[in-house]
């Protein structure tokens, strides 16, 4: 994304910041995003949802994701940065050379989950993991319950 390239940014709905760009959504994974998924009758797929209608209307053109491609690449980002954090506060309990190396190895995890990067196949190198694993969504949603 080029620093000219215009952006919006939806910071209303349910408080999850969300950035619009050409063919990109950037999603903030943070608290407001995990509260959202947790909470009953929310999950990825209502938010994928939202995010491909203000797409549209905000850009005033389709975003070319699955709502299932999205939605899975949300839930695979919200649940690495889930593990990260527990994974380093469990450090703790390891001996401190060994504590210290967990938490660096998973604040670098938490680094790459920070923002997630919902981009078109053009403009996103990963979306073809997505993609092919929109056919197991019925497993994956499965064992996600509410939060899917």
């Amino acid at each position: 994304m080029t620093g000219t390239e215009e952006k919006y940014t939806d910071h209303i709905f349910e408080q999850i910041t969300i950035n619009y760009c050409d063919r990109l959504v950037q999603i903030t994974c943070n608290n407001a995003l995990k509260n959202y998924l947790q909470a009953p009758g929310n999950g990825a797929l209502k938010l994928s949802a939202h995010i491909l209608e203000e797409y549209k209307k905000r850009r005033e053109s389709e975003l070319n994701i699955s709502q299932d491609s999205l939605a899975i690449e949300i839930l695979a980002h919200i649940y690495s940065d889930s593990f990260a954090e527990a994974i380093s506060a469990a450090g703790s309990h390891l001996p401190s050379v060994l504590g210290r190396a967990v938490h660096k190895l998973m604040k670098q995890v938490m680094l790459h989950t920070e923002i997630i990067d919902c981009g078109e196949s053009a403009v996103d190198n990963n979306r073809w993991i997505w993609d092919r694993l929109t056919p197991f969504k019925n497993i994956i949603y499965g064992i996600l319950g509410d939060y899917a």
